[in-house]
């Protein structure tokens, strides 16, 4: 009976091992399995990480030039608003005034400007209207010279210098 106690106690010593090594191998198999959808997940994203690297690399440089300029911006208008903080009120209202009033003598001569520019385009038409009236007047003026030309009578005076003159000079 001892023998038959030891291989009952060998034999529940070998069924929970065997049951231990299943549970051990499915627990394997399920971490195994959540590896292998955890690695192929980071090589996605991997992937995924390489190609925004190359975009924030491609745009990286530009952006901190940008930003030291931006920089080197704030610390100019940073100085010049102290400046303009320590500077004479009164002199800065005075400057603005006469900036005012240079602004609107530039806008009234550029007013002026354009103006002046209609003018010359106007009296430019009426000159060149007149030239084109004064061509025609000539042409028409020549025309009536030749007409008159063909119309003309005789004068006296060459009627008298033909009476002068031979019949024999006339037949020549």
């Amino acid at each position: 009976m001892d023998n038959q106690l030891k291989n009952v106690k060998t034999h529940a010593r070998l069924l929970s091992k065997g049951m231990w090594y299943d549970w051990r191998m499915t627990l394997l198999a399920t971490l195994k399995d959540g590896f292998f959808n955890t690695a192929e997940g980071l090589i996605k994203d991997e992937k995924i990480l390489d190609r925004q690297q190359k975009l924030i690399d491609s745009a990286l440089p530009q952006l901190i030039q940008q930003a030291e300029q931006l920089a080197i911006e704030e610390e100019d208008l940073q100085v010049a608003a102290e400046e303009l903080a320590n500077c004479d009120q009164e002199e800065l209202s005075e400057a603005r005034q006469r900036l005012i009033t240079v602004d609107a003598d530039v806008e009234a001569k550029k007013q002026m400007i354009a103006d002046l520019k209609k003018q010359l385009q106007g009296k430019e038409a009426e000159i060149s209207s007149g030239i084109k009236r004064k061509e025609t007047c000539l042409e028409e003026i020549r025309e009536a010279e030749k007409i008159r030309e063909e119309c003309r009578g005789w004068s006296a005076h060459e009627i008298s210098a033909l009476k002068g003159m031979s019949i024999s000079n006339l037949v020549k």
